[in-house]
């Protein structure tokens, strides 16, 4: 067992009022000590206060539950823990399962109000290290308007496998569910049986009703888990975002179902997502999934949903896709590959998903005769696939992937798979695990220059980038909302000699614009608007045309007034001139 080397038993309440808050300081678990934490909440639930108290953890604390902690409804519990250092004794808490027999353990916390948890370690475990199948569910509160909302930051969800509710770590039953994940880290969320299990956040299977109005993962990291986010049974989020994510070693769908209305994933790398492959026999030269994410058309949902094809607003940029080499050749030549192959079934060989599908491409390039885009609300940009970021030290086990793996294309028996649990049962710190990266093209990758992914591996570019977190946020919300503009073929019997960039006419506009552009040979064209700081704003079209003159319909009514640069880009040839929006 862990060592623990706090001695206080009991727990220590000193409350003092910040800002009408008072902060109570949870003492340690100390053997044979264990539910302070349940006790502290409690006494707050019943003294009516658990809205006005803020509930503090020791650095390298052990909390053990020993019952599920409840949440009633229009409440808001808070948890929280310095931040954590760079020695063993500034570790984060951890918040564990008491190992006594008789516990109902389907629940950590049960939630019909709000949580904001923010510094320390939830594991999925016991005190003496067994995996248990248990979640942080958010239970309909009927009455809650404005929504039920989870927040964590700076945590690490651990070891989460499927829970009762066949849900995810966070488990949403709540029609109006809001959540928000900035610095998360969801690691070794793997279940032993179940390819689909564990999850980051996850609908429980085979329900209907519940909604999410919006979901935010911002330098989160996902590493060796089922899924990540996951929807199904017609239940679906509003609006979805993932900014500066990384994600590793994920058996089946990092962001599961094609139902998007909002969705905004950018500065992301996947590494190893999809991991169980795509099997020919079933899609045929059909449409795989794909290793990132899917879009499929409304039509095809099954279900009902309050918006239109022309209303959906889908932004996939600054984004890289990498399948290492062992598992692709793992994919092909274990041992049931192997026999497959012998016995010509070629086709049931699992082979590695494309980073889109061909469907999913199709909504992002998609272009009618009449040179418009047909889903001008959907858009991709900046894409690198097959670039392998050369992770520095990844959390991965290679002859346990392997092994599991070929368990559920084979036999689907058991394999736990997580990588060094002994090191979080311990609670080590600082983490052995490293997930920057040396590839220099995909350091500068992400937009304002930051490296793709989660920055929390990158602790100086993460202080740097906060400062600009904001402008961020609000350029990639007005990049996907805004449409992507019309593109209309202009009538002339000549085929264009040269390339040839027009000025915009009226300039200064306010707040449309037309602009003319040939090109003399087809070829894919990106016709695209940027502010003076050199970053994208628009994108007039992206995609294939044939040889001749266009011209483009922009409208910067959502831009501020200033001077702009729009750039043609084809076959090499880069053109670009300044336009001035004038309000």
């Amino acid at each position: 067992m862990r060592k623990i080397i706090l001695t206080i038993l009991g727990m220590i309440s000193i409350p003092f009022l910040i800002y009408a808050q008072t902060i109570v300081k949870v003492a340690s678990d100390a053997p044979p000590s264990e539910g302070n934490l349940n006790k502290a909440v409690q006494d707050a639930i019943t003294a009516g206060t658990l809205n006005n108290t803020v509930f503090e953890l020791e650095p390298y604390g052990y909390y053990v539950l020993t019952g599920t902690i409840g949440v009633p409804a229009g409440m808001t519990l808070t948890i929280t823990a310095p931040e954590p250092g760079t020695t063993q004794a500034t570790a984060p808490p951890q918040v564990v399962w008491s190992g006594t027999g008789g516990l109902n353990r389907d629940y950590q916390f049960e939630v019909f109000g709000n949580i904001n948890f923010k510094n320390f370690w939830l594991r999925a475990a016991t005190t003496t290290g067994d995996q248990v199948g248990t979640t942080i569910v958010v239970q309909d509160d009927p009455l809650a308007v404005q929504g039920q909302k989870v927040t964590m930051e700076n945590m690490i969800i651990d070891y989460y496998p499927c829970p009762p509710l066949a849900g995810g770590a966070i488990t949403v039953q709540s029609q109006r569910f809001i959540g928000d994940f900035k610095r998360v880290y969801f690691k070794n969320c793997v279940d032993p049986h179940l390819r689909y299990y564990g999850r980051a956040v996850s609908y429980p299977y085979n329900t209907t009703g519940l909604h999410s109005i919006k979901v935010e993962f911002e330098n989160c990291t996902f590493a060796n888990i089922g899924y990540v986010f996951m929807q199904e049974g017609g239940e679906y989020a509003d609006d979805v975002r993932f900014n500066h994510c990384t994600f590793l070693n994920v058996v089946m769908f990092p962001l599961q179902s094609g139902w998007w209305w909002k969705l905004a994933v950018t500065n992301s790398l996947f590494i190893n997502c999809f991991m169980f492959g795509n099997n020919p026999a079933q899609t045929g030269t059909g449409d795989p999934n794909g290793g990132t994410i899917r879009i499929d058309s409304i039509a095809r949902f099954g279900f009902t949903v309050p918006f239109k094809e022309e209303d959906r607003r889908i932004l996939f940029a600054h984004n890289a896709y990498f399948l290492e080499p062992w598992l692709v050749d793992w994919m092909a030549n274990n041992d049931y590959s192997k026999q497959l192959r012998r016995e010509r079934r070629d086709d049931e060989i699992p082979v590695p998903q494309p980073m889109l599908s061909p469907r999913t491409i199709e909504f992002f390039e998609a272009v009618g005769q009449d040179g418009k885009k047909l889903f001008p609300g959907i858009k991709k940009a900046n894409l690198f696939d097959g670039v392998n970021p050369a992770l520095a030290k990844p959390p991965t086990d290679e002859a346990l992937v392997k092994e599991f793996m070929w368990r559920k294309w084979y036999d689907n028996s058991d394999v736990n798979w997580a990588w060094k649990p002994n090191n979080d049962f311990q609670g080590l710190w600082p983490l052995e695990e490293d997930l920057s990266y040396s590839n220099q093209t995909l350091k500068t990758a992400g937009l304002s220059g930051y490296p793709l992914g989660d920055l929390r591996w990158w602790p100086t570019e993460y202080n740097q980038w906060k400062n600009q977190r904001q402008a961020e946020y609000d350029y990639i919300t007005n990049w996907r909302d805004q449409l992507v503009t019309s593109v209309n073929d202009k009538e002339t019997t000549q085929i264009p000699t040269e390339y040839v960039l027009s000025q915009n006419y009226p300039n200064p506009f306010n707040p449309t614009t037309k602009i003319e552009y040939s090109i003399p040979v087809a070829g894919n064209v990106s016709l695209k608007i940027y502010n003076t700081l050199g970053q994208e704003v628009a994108t007039l079209f992206e995609g294939f045309q044939n040889a001749g003159k266009y011209v483009a319909d922009f409208d910067g009514s959502k831009l501020s007034s200033g001077v702009y640069l729009y750039k043609l880009q084809s076959n090499g040839v880069s053109i670009s001139k300044k336009l001035v929006l004038m309000k």
